[in-house]
């Protein structure tokens, strides 16, 4: 009898092993005994589809957060401009959770083999990186009953705090794991890490700054710095990090084999562009323009000379400037400038700019030492480098900060409120694109940037929405326990973190 089975329930290795596809989709064949592999080819594989999942998932943020907006020449969806969604509209829920299995495999696998340390630990990281991504998108889910199988179809919810209290604990775990491990007996992850080829320093370093985005994510409205700097106190002389966090397992310019980040929003293989849909919003360009930021002809192509973006919602889109900067390709696959460099490019999964941002509002709130002045300084250089690798970008970063409407706010008369809203407006600056699901959590927490609401005719709530809504088929599958989330409103039903913003 064929069975539909929950997403969390199955124990899948369809990212490392695509040759199995058919073999799963065969009835006869039990999903619940899945094939087994090494850990090194189930992490390469894991660690590729964490980075098309957190590259092509969340244009929905991308519009939000007014960094992109409709297009003259389509129509996009009503859901999209009023934002009434749906239990069908922008979900991540399945193949967040498809993935995290296959952390989990790795992680049961390796067990308390020595041998085994490193994969176990750097699974370990990555369930909590895509495990926070699932509480910031829906705030209860389910944790500790997935990934049980036929056990277990119907896993209960659990708090979206207490899973983010498990997420630390879950990391430190791995830093442990990292330090204690014996080099001598360790298998090294080598290539089979397509994220920092076997570099255990820069994965302590990641864990870290992961989190540091745990904790300060719940400052100030769960918890207070106090509190922060307690979670953070053990660990701190390991650092954070201070490179890009990107996977490459060596995309080339085949239809499907792009980078993800390029598959959606770049070019196909043709040719053709693949986000035409998707323009500049006004809200962006204009900040790009008036702080003079040498970075928004990076983000967006010029028309004319000059940035041109869309009111969201507006009846009658103008010719707006492309996003990403994907006319400066053509035949030259050694671009490195702009938000879409080649069809090869790296996958970001977290940049070195938003690492320094955390460390900056860290340090602002007295929950870790350091100059905020010089890592907030820092944040906007790493952006730059990364978006122009030009010459003279730390130049321009430096010209840029320079500014009095940018400069990090300092003296006597500078307020935390000040300090922090520069902060969280320069990280909202150098998110577009790569971090569009970043900055919509800061704006939720923080309500920075003030992003204007959709302007179409039919918005009923002049509110940016709070989430998405769980998926039809937990309502579907797993009846009881989203039920008992209670009545969900993508207006009024807020993750834990989030404060209350009524009115743009």
């Amino acid at each position: 009898m064929k069975r539909k089975y929950i997403a969390y329930s199955l124990l899948l290795l369809a990212s490392a092993f695509s040759s199995c596809k058919k073999d799963f989709l065969d009835q006869s064949n039990n999903p619940n005994q899945p094939t087994t592999g090494p850990a090194s080819v189930v992490l390469t594989g894991a660690l590729v589809t964490t980075a098309r999942n957190i590259n092509t998932s969340f244009t929905l943020e991308g519009y939000l957060m007014g960094y992109w907006s409709p297009a003259a020449g389509y129509a996009p969806s009503n859901s999209l401009l009023t934002y009434q969604f749906t239990t069908a509209d922008y979900q991540v829920f399945s193949q967040f959770y498809l993935n995290l299995a296959n952390y989990d495999y790795i992680i049961k696998q390796s067990g308390t083999d020595p041998a085994q340390v490193y994969f176990s630990a750097i699974s370990q990281i990555m369930e909590a990186y895509n495990f926070q991504a699932l509480v910031d998108n829906y705030n209860n889910i389910p944790y500790s009953e997935a990934f049980q199988g036929a056990k277990n179809l119907t896993p209960k919810y659990e708090n979206g705090k207490d899973i983010y209290a498990k997420l630390i604990t879950k990391l430190d775990d791995a830093i442990t794991a990292i330090k204690n491990a014996s080099t001598s007996v360790a298998v090294k992850p080598g290539n089979a890490d397509v994220m920092f080829a076997g570099d255990m320093t820069k994965w302590v370093q990641f864990a870290n700054t992961l989190k540091l985005r745990l904790v300060l994510r719940q400052v100030p409205n769960v918890i207070d710095a106090a509190a922060a700097k307690t979670l953070m106190a053990n660990h701190l002389s390991e650092g954070f990090l201070t490179t890009m966090a990107n996977v490459n397992p060596g995309y080339v310019n085949v239809d499907g084999k792009q980078s993800p980040f390029w598959g959606s929003y770049g070019l196909s293989q043709s040719g053709s562009n693949n986000a035409a849909p998707i323009t500049a919003n006004v809200f962006a360009t204009d900040f790009y323009t008036n702080t003079a930021d040498d970075r928004g002809p990076a983000f967006y192509a010029p028309v004319g000379g000059k940035l041109v973006g869309n009111t969201f919602g507006t009846l009658v889109p103008i010719t707006a400037s492309a996003i990403g900067r994907s006319d400066l390709y053509g035949s030259n696959a050694s671009n490195k400038y702009g938000l879409l460099k080649t069809p090869s490019m790296d996958a970001v999964i977290m940049s070195a700019s938003e690492s320094y941002f955390l460390q900056a509002e860290a340090a602002a709130r007295g929950v870790i030492s350091g100059s905020a002045a010089t890592l907030y300084n820092s944040g906007i250089t790493a952006s730059f480098e990364y978006v122009l690798q030009t010459t003279d970008a730390d130049a321009k970063a430096s010209d840029y900060a320079a500014q009095a409407s940018v400069a990090y706010p300092s003296g006597s008369g500078a307020t935390l409120a000040q300090q922090i809203q520069a902060i969280i407006t320069q990280k909202w600056a150098s998110l577009n694109g790569y971090g569009n699901l970043e900055a919509y959590n800061e704006y939720r927490r923080t309500g920075i940037p003030k992003v204007p609401v959709s302007i179409y005719t039919g918005v009923t709530v002049k509110n940016i929405p709070r989430r998405i809504l769980y998926p039809a088929s937990e309502y579907a599958q797993n009846a009881s326990n989203v039920q008992a989330q209670g009545s969900i409103n993508q207006f009024t039903s807020n993750i834990f973190w989030a404060q209350q913003i009524t009115s743009n």
